[in-house]
């Protein structure tokens, strides 16, 4: 896409604190700073990179505030000086060179090679690849893109502008918001995880009849299962994001505006407040109760319910302070273990002194 600079800084005007330089000039992609030239807009978060991308004659530069001092006053450059630069880079990528999209132009918009049940209702602008199948009443908002190989059971919805990429599968009766974008092999709607055992020790399915509710402006990454409800709903809140391979069992809310990141596992009925975040492969186990503004640590485990924000780790899961204390502790235990052991021996000689 070719945008000029000065449009970027009209139209993005709230992102950037000062501009620079030459606006007039064309922009055809965004790329790192060793690897820029005259038509290319660049991201400098240090000193080295903006180095880097002058070196290398960058059209524009969008740099943080505490950069600005650095600008050579002969520099040629366009200059966006940002008030937050990651902000800054996500919108302006999202706005003019994200290509994701673009994988789905195609005419008609509807592929005869799709199954697209007569009862169902497509939005205007709505595009569905080939492979997918949508079923009855199921209803696809206007600007969604289904992907091939997609699967939108009986009196599913998908919200207006949400891009679910290939082989999403969404269950019967569940719904997925607007402007969500939903990665390959993710599951919305699979079973949830329950059985009744009896006196021979024979396990007997227990059906799931809820639904799964996406809020809007959620993003889920690839190979993500969300288990349908025993009879309510499982949710997942508006502004959530989660990473890939994350397990969200039966009757789990997950709240608004939450980060999963890589192997998060929530067993049944548990809850994650609003903007709480996690580290890589963290587990909650059933029935317990995450409050708003937690943060927990990789590998963390979660078996009782936390009910103050603030950041915890480790299993047990500890404050991150103690943990970190803990931890610390760890790789001593071996020398101090020895010293307690010869303590202890130097105690009963002495008490068998006195005897």
């Amino acid at each position: 896409m070719q945008v000029r600079c000065d449009q970027i800084a009209k139209d993005m005007d709230c992102l950037f604190h000062k501009t620079r330089g030459n606006l007039q000039v064309e922009l055809s992609r965004a790329v790192p700073p060793e690897r820029s030239d005259a038509a290319c807009l660049v991201f400098a978060c240090d000193e080295a990179m903006l180095l880097k991308a002058l070196a290398a004659g960058a059209g524009a530069i969008v740099l943080p505030m505490k950069l600005e001092a650095l600008i050579p006053e002969e520099a040629t450059a366009a200059f966006l000086v940002a008030k937050h630069l990651k902000v800054a880079m996500a919108l302006i990528l999202q706005r003019y060179f994200d290509e994701s999209r673009a994988k789905f132009r195609q005419d008609p918009p509807i592929d005869p090679r799709a199954f697209v049940s007569p009862e169902a209702v497509i939005g205007a602008g709505a595009r569905i690849a080939a492979g997918a199948f949508v079923g009855p009443r199921a209803v696809i908002g206007a600007g969604a893109m289904i992907g091939p190989g997609c699967v939108i059971e009986e009196d599913a919805k998908v919200g207006a502008a949400t891009l679910l990429h290939a082989l999403v599968f969404v269950g019967r009766r569940c719904e997925v918001g607007e402007r969500c974008e939903i990665h390959p092999n993710t599951t919305i709607g699979s079973d949830g995880y329950a059985y009744a055992q009896d006196e021979h020790h024979h396990h007997h399915k227990v059906p799931q009849l809820g639904i799964v509710v996406i809020e809007d402006d959620v993003e889920i990454q690839s190979n993500c299962a969300i288990d349908r409800a025993a009879f309510d709903v499982t949710r997942i809140g508006r502004g959530s994001k989660l990473d890939n391979l994350c397990h969200i069992a039966h009757n789990c809310q997950v709240g608004k505006h939450v980060l999963l990141t890589g192997g998060f596992f929530m067993a049944g009925s548990s809850t994650v407040g609003d903007h709480c975040v996690t580290g890589g492969r963290t587990t909650l186990t059933d029935h317990v109760s995450v409050c708003a503004g937690v943060q927990l640590g990789g590998l963390s485990a979660v078996t009782k319910s936390v009910t103050e924000p603030g950041a915890y780790s480790g299993y047990p899961l500890q404050p991150m302070k103690k943990f970190l204390r803990t931890t610390s502790t760890l790789a001593h235990l071996p020398e101090m273990r020895k010293r307690l052991a010869e303590l202890e021996k130097k105690v009963l000689e002495l008490e068998q002194a006195r005897i």
